[in-house]
């Protein structure tokens, strides 16, 4: 992989991991205010950007195979739905 391509899809996948962040931030601040159809809402979306971001980096790893922990740790956040 070029040394170009691999430095945007870094900048790619940081960029989807911020969105995720703030979508879960903002889920967050609607569980606290008693609206779950908003949190679910933005849960959703934070879920969307972390897949995006999984995507993005299985294309960085050499083998092109995302790890084990790592599929198990965003497992972890599922437990919302």
């Amino acid at each position: 992989m070029a040394m170009s391509k691999m430095a945007r899809s870094c900048k790619d996948a940081a960029h989807q991991h911020e969105r995720a962040a703030a979508h879960y931030r903002y889920s967050a601040r609607h569980l606290a205010n008693g609206h779950p159809t908003a949190a679910a809402k933005e849960r959703d979306l934070a879920l969307d950007h972390s897949e995006k971001a999984r995507t993005e980096e299985t294309g960085l790893r050499p083998d092109g195979v995302a790890a084990a922990e790592r599929t198990r740790s965003q497992a972890a956040w599922h437990f919302m739905s």
